[in-house]
């Protein structure tokens, strides 16, 4: 052992408690294989002893630890959380730390003096809620003393109020040496570590990222089940313990009041203010409406926190504009009476007799959140279903972009575009498509054969857009296109996108996109078109917004044995180093289709009269609800009038209202309402326009 691991001191015994197991829970099963490999390989590296902790070299990469435990340590490289280097550090301090010294103590007897087992559950009872409360924040301690019994009344320890020391759910407390696990019904496994204190508890994923806020909530409410498991009741802060506390689960309107008053408040401070802090009521809300059982609501208000993340970190690809729209999604969800959940189940388990895999798409959203969304075609029900799995910013480094990793229904995308399959138990989430957890079977029907997607072509090509303006939904639409010929390789330099022109059966063109910045996805997409390989159809996913056609899966044949699917964003481009002449001289043939790109002009999209009243809408409440104050100047309420005035010409009664409203009364209420109803009408209109043109028949019926 070098000097400075024979010289590790007290701090280091918090890192015995952290096992492989309890390392897994803080980052992944994969990146403590690859960090106990690095620890065989002498990768790990001291560099500098202190008294209260070490620093040590991972591989190039300093990391600094000290008695908070593998959760506080700090590394050098740029992946957030536990990485590979923290948990390669913990496993060297841990194993350090149990060898035996050099010239051990000597006891009375002389017997070599050993230190005492810790004792995790009595250091839980030793703790000072006031430390845990700070650790927690405000929102949370609020949401989860909001879900506990009423104290007795007059009832304190140490000058605070508790609750009753009866009631509750069944709590199991399981010691494993220095770790004690607590379990109750309907929580994951939330593990606490002698040393540690609370930021080193440990939440189980199960399958789910956890945010932040959840985590800490999980803790919380382990300690107090802790405390009332052996008849001591968790004292709260006078400000939770006055605020109305439910019993059971909080009603809808408890939610949703408590949404709209953290809505309403970031507005009122202007979004172009708000700090990290002003965000946590409004995450102790999610908390709230996850413990009410609306899913729904959490999910929108998660979507919301991460867009403002974004906005306070200064984040170019994220605006005022696109916070606003997120707090308005919320606001008008839990406005709605009666909720749009409520008599219905969020989630119901389902079964599809026949799926007909359509392609997917890699995404990273302006927050900084990145997922997958995979499209699929339900022979039986005559619609697309959609599945989409992702991870928030920074959270879960295992969870990356692939071809062949498990990321749906523990199921490589690769392994669902093989061909038809039938769906058993697969879990559907009402209005938002299909929930990605691991559990539905999944069976094999087959190949794909061009007649199926035939049926699928002309079945998307009726199918309204209109449909796909929902809360919580992206508006896109999906479609599948027979593919007569395929046309020239293009590049559209004001967008910075790679443009394939692809002309239909009867002859219509549609041009698909891809992100000229995306290599990958650009050497997949060149790959598929200068091979010899026919392509067969084209499921395309169009954006509403910005009326751009992305291609999410191209059907190549493969002679005699049906056809492949091609995702260019996942799929990789054939490595040409690996491949012998033939390919060498194929890659050469996609060198020289980027020579001959040419450039595709965009047509310029003239806004519809409804869009255009709903553009100046929205610039008018972005501008009052960035700056937080309440008056409009000359030139936004002349545009007001304007825009007023077109709307009660086009007969669009709740439009002109609101925009009367947005005129005269700008509160903050005034102003989410407005940016809701701007937001969906002009998405509808974008629908309307966007709508396939009547067929002959169609026309003739209707005259």
């Amino acid at each position: 052992m070098s000097g400075v691991a024979a010289g590790l001191g007290a701090w280091a015994a918090v890192y015995a408690g952290y096992d492989d197991d309890a390392l897994a829970t803080l980052a992944s099963p994969g990146l403590v294989r690859r960090a106990r490999k690095d620890v065989a390989a002498g990768r790990v590296e001291p560099v500098e002893a202190r008294p209260d902790g070490v620093a040590v070299s991972v591989g190039g990469m300093q990391v600094e630890l000290d008695a908070g435990g593998p959760a506080e340590a700090r590394c050098a490289c740029p992946t957030p959380g536990a990485c590979q280097h923290v948990v390669a550090a913990s496993l060297w301090v841990r194993e350090a730390g149990s060898a035996p010294a050099e010239t051990p103590a000597v006891a009375g007897d002389g017997a070599a003096a050993s230190a005492p087992t810790p004792d995790p559950v009595a250091e839980i009872l030793a703790l000072d809620p006031r430390v845990v409360h700070r650790a927690a924040g405000a929102a949370v301690v609020r949401a989860v003393a909001e879900t506990t019994p009423r104290p007795p009344a007059g009832a304190t320890v140490d000058g605070l109020p508790t609750e009753a020391a009866v009631g509750g759910p069944p709590v199991e407390v399981v010691v494993d040496g220095p770790r004690a696990v607590v379990s109750w019904p309907g929580a994951p496994r939330v593990t606490y570590v002698a040393g540690a204190g609370f930021a080193g508890m440990l939440v189980a994923r199960e399958g789910t990222a956890w945010s932040d806020a959840e985590e800490r909530r999980w803790r919380l409410e382990a300690l107090a089940h802790v405390w009332r498991a052996h008849d001591r009741p968790w004292p709260w802060p006078e400000r939770a313990a006055t605020a109305p506390r439910a019993t059971g689960v909080p009603e809808a309107r408890a939610v949703a009041d408590e949404v709209v008053r953290a809505v309403e408040r970031l507005l009122d401070a202007g979004l172009s203010h708000v700090g990290r802090d002003d965000l946590e009521e409004l995450r102790g809300a999610g908390v709230v409406a996850r413990l009410g059982r609306r899913p729904a609501v959490q999910r929108l208000v998660t979507s919301a926190v991460g867009r403002l993340e974004a906005l306070v970190d200064r984040r170019g690809a994220v605006d005022e504009t696109d916070c606003l729209l997120a707090l308005a999604e919320l606001w008008a969800y839990v406005q709605a009476d009666p909720p749009p959940d409520a008599g219905t189940p969020d989630e119901r388990t389902t079964d599809l007799a026949r799926v007909v895999p359509l392609g997917a798409r890699w995404w990273v959203a302006a927050s900084g959140a990145r997922g997958v969304t995979v499209h699929l075609w339900d022979a039986d029900a005559g619609r697309v279903r959609s599945v989409t799995t992702g991870r928030p910013p920074g959270a879960d480094p295992t969870f990356r972009r692939s071809w062949d990793l498990p990321l749906v229904w523990g199921r490589s995308v690769e392994a669902l575009c093989r061909g038809p399959f039938a769906l058993r138990g697969a879990t559907e989430r009402a209005g938002t498509g299909l929930r990605a957890g691991e559990g539905p079977a999944v069976e094999p029907l087959g190949v794909l054969d061009a007649d199926e997607l035939r049926d699928v072509a002309a079945r998307t090509a009726t199918t309204p857009p209109r449909a796909e303006a929902g809360f919580g939904r992206t508006p896109a639409v999906v479609r599948v296109v027979m593919v007569r010929e395929a046309g020239a390789i293009g590049l559209d330099e004001v967008a910075q996108e790679l443009t394939w022109t692809l002309v239909a059966a009867d002859g219509a063109e549609t041009v698909v996109r891809v992100d000229a910045a995306d290599e990958a996805a650009c050497d997949t997409l060149l790959g598929v078109a200068a091979g010899s390989r026919r392509v067969v159809a084209v499921a395309v996913e169009r954006d509403l917004a910005s009326r751009r056609d992305e291609a999410v899966g191209l059907f190549v044949d493969r002679p005699g044995e049906g056809l492949d699917v091609v995702v260019p964003t996942l799929t990789p481009a054939y490595d040409h180093r690996a491949w012998s002449t033939p390919w060498a001289r194929l890659r050469a043939r996609v060198r020289s289709l980027r020579g001959r790109a040419v450039t595709h002009a965009r047509d310029v999209v003239v806004p519809t009269p409804v869009e255009d009243v709903c553009d100046t809408l929205l610039d008018s409440v972005v501008a009052l609800a960035a700056t937080g104050r309440r008056h409009l100047t000359p030139h936004q309420a002349s545009a007001l009038a304007r825009a007023a005035r077109t709307a009660d010409d086009l007969g669009a009664t709740t439009l002109a209202t609101t925009v009367g409203l947005v005129a005269h009364a700008p509160d903050a209420a005034g102003l989410l309402r407005a940016g809701f109803v701007a937001a969906r009408g002009r998405t509808l209109a974008r629908a309307v326009a966007a709508a396939p043109a009547p067929g002959p028949r169609a026309r003739e019926a209707g005259a």
